[in-house]
């Protein structure tokens, strides 16, 4: 490969991830259910209390999540099948420097993302030390130390995050059920059968809230299903791990919320006697989501940055993240990311048509036959941009007309879509 700084990580940023370092699928899926249990699926599950009756707000929240469970298995198979990163991946359907354009806008959105959630952090585990304590620590002192948490073992790679994932998520899963279990106890059942008090929401925007929170997670997929050890073991984890991981904890929150009838989570568990175990929820909750952030941030500026140590990015990365929470950025970015956000997805639709119709081109050795650009990837990828805008809501849309009702998956399709017909138009892209 040209122009590859050829240093040995252990994380294999730039090259096939070696047959004997692979997992089984159990370990990739608590990667990714860990990913899945956040303040984010909390907050859903508050979201979708207030507007839905309870056994509707369930059926709307399975269906969602299986549905990003099918997508995933698609990608995954993509990621296990190559062994290499989502940015290594587009390198393939864009060329080498379409893959760096893209590999931009992910890491962008990766990194941006990672400073915006540990600002989310940073105020909600300021609360509940408050809450326990009565001491009101420095959003600044929290953001730093959060996010050197994060960043400490999204520096080490995969290696550290699966391990953190694999003792994380037994932990949060006996909290979180014994904390539900302690509130039915107390309250009993009859808080499920009440009316929500919020504005109503339909069905078919819940199934579209709940794919929408996952649905970033299913293109960037290959980032972790590159460590499966085969095709099939990264598909069963796919799925396992994008139906349960994000489905868990917004049906966990929505019968808390349901059953002690408020909306503050932090809450609930300080009037179950939990405040230090709500702590630690929502520490490792935070934490085993937003390293994986900083890690697919990471992945993407190696393919943009080919001469740079990796390790080097990641620490660069990582502190401009803990930099931009300690200074705000939380509240105030999220649109902007919304619609970086909106122009990540299309590259899953053009990457997964490229692999399935021209799989050839994966073996690794094709890398020495890469142009700079493929311009029909281009096109097709401003196309579904273009799709996904003016189906995504302001203010990081246009909202002129809706398909699915999530403008991700939108952006996928209209890309995969155009991607097809403008090879057979154009005859492949030679």
């Amino acid at each position: 490969m040209e122009e590859v700084a050829e240093t040995n990580t252990g994380n294999y940023e730039r090259e096939r991830v070696p047959e004997n370092k692979r997992k089984r699928w159990l370990s990739i899926s608590m990667v990714w259910i860990a990913i899945g249990i956040d303040l984010s699926g909390m907050f859903m599950g508050v979201a979708l209390s207030q507007g839905m009756a309870f056994w509707t707000a369930v059926a709307a929240i399975m269906i969602g999540s299986v549905v990003l469970g099918i997508l995933a298995v698609g990608t995954a198979y993509i990621g296990a099948k190559a062994g290499l990163s989502t940015g290594m991946i587009s390198r393939v359907a864009f060329g080498k420097n379409g893959a760096a354009l893209m590999g931009v806008i992910m890491g962008i959105s990766s990194l941006g993302w990672f400073g915006v959630q540990i600002g989310f952090f940073a105020e909600n585990i300021r609360g509940a030390i408050d809450q326990l304590t009565g001491t009101s620590l420095p959003l600044w002192l929290l953001s730093f130390i959060g996010g050197g948490l994060m960043m400490l073992s999204a520096f080490w790679g995969y290696q550290a995050i699966e391990k953190l994932c694999t003792y994380s998520v037994p932990l949060l899963a006996i909290l979180i059920i014994v904390a539900t279990i302690m509130s039915v106890n107390n309250q009993g059942t009859s808080g499920l059968t009440t009316a929500p008090q919020g504005t109503p929401i339909s069905f078919g925007l819940a199934v579209s809230l709940v794919i929408g929170v996952y649905m970033v997670g299913v293109v960037m997929a290959p980032d972790v299903a590159r460590w499966a050890q085969n095709p099939k073991q990264a598909m069963i984890a796919g799925f396992v791990g994008f139906t349960v991981g994000n489905s868990f904890m917004i049906i966990i929150s929505l019968i808390l919320v349901k059953v002690m009838n408020t909306a503050d989570l932090t809450a609930v568990f300080f009037a179950l006697g939990l405040g230090i175990p709500s702590i630690l929820v929502l520490t490792l909750a935070q934490w085993t989501t937003n390293t994986n952030n900083l890690y697919s941030a990471s992945l993407d500026f190696s393919i943009v940055f080919r001469r740079a140590n990796p390790k080097i990015i990641t620490f660069i990365s990582g502190s401009i993240g803990i930099l931009m929470a300690m200074l705000g950025i939380y509240g105030k970015f999220e649109t902007f990311l919304s619609i970086i956000t909106v122009l990540v997805s299309p590259i899953a639709g053009i990457y997964l048509i490229d692999y399935f119709f021209y799989k050839e081109k994966y073996d690794f050795s094709y890398e020495n036959k890469l142009k700079d650009y493929y311009p029909v990837a281009i096109v097709s990828w401003i196309i579904g941009s273009v799709i996904a805008f003016m189906t995504s809501a302001p203010p990081a849309g246009f909202g002129i007309f809706s398909l699915t009702n999530v403008s991700a998956l939108d952006g996928i399709i209209a890309a995969g879509i155009c991607y097809f017909i403008l090879n057979k138009l154009t005859k492949g892209r030679s």
